[in-house]
């Protein structure tokens, strides 16, 4: 389902994103216990209606700033973003228009990078996935 060789190329500046304002491992965690790592089908994934699909939470720091997850997303939803988000598209593909801005498709191992405060419209296709990184000044909240 993953191209791992895709997300491997993008893992760096992933890394980098989510050490936005401090170290990743903020938890008194050592060892392998520090590292959230693993076959993504194995974590929990929860409902996600308003964007057709589901979500998987991968990390989330102690202060709620900094959030890694994976998300299957359908339909055409809008959305403000009340935080920055680095995506790497891990199958099918995002038509996103943004507001007062570029129309542009993002597909397989493409990224981007929407900062807070961005107003879209997408349109993913059936099949759509990505991995994310999720970072604000503030506790990152989609709901």
């Amino acid at each position: 389902m993953y191209d791992y060789h895709i997300l491997g190329k993008y893992a760096s500046a992933l890394a980098l994103t989510l050490a936005v304002g401090g170290a990743v491992g903020d938890s008194d965690a050592t060892g392998a216990d520090a590292v959230p790592h693993g076959d993504l089908s194995k974590f929990k994934w929860v409902a996600l209606p308003e964007f057709g699909g589901r979500e998987a939470i991968i990390y989330r720091s102690p202060d709620g700033r900094r959030v890694a997850a994976a998300f299957h997303e359908s339909g055409s939803p809008s959305f403000t973003y009340p935080f920055d988000e680095f995506l790497v598209v891990t199958s099918g593909s995002v038509t996103v228009h943004v507001h007062e801005g570029s129309t542009f498709t993002l597909k397989k191992g493409d990224v981007a990078y929407f900062r807070e405060g961005t107003s879209v419209d997408f349109r993913f296709s059936d099949d759509f996935s990505d991995i994310t990184a999720l970072v604000a000044d503030h506790e990152v909240k989609w709901r």
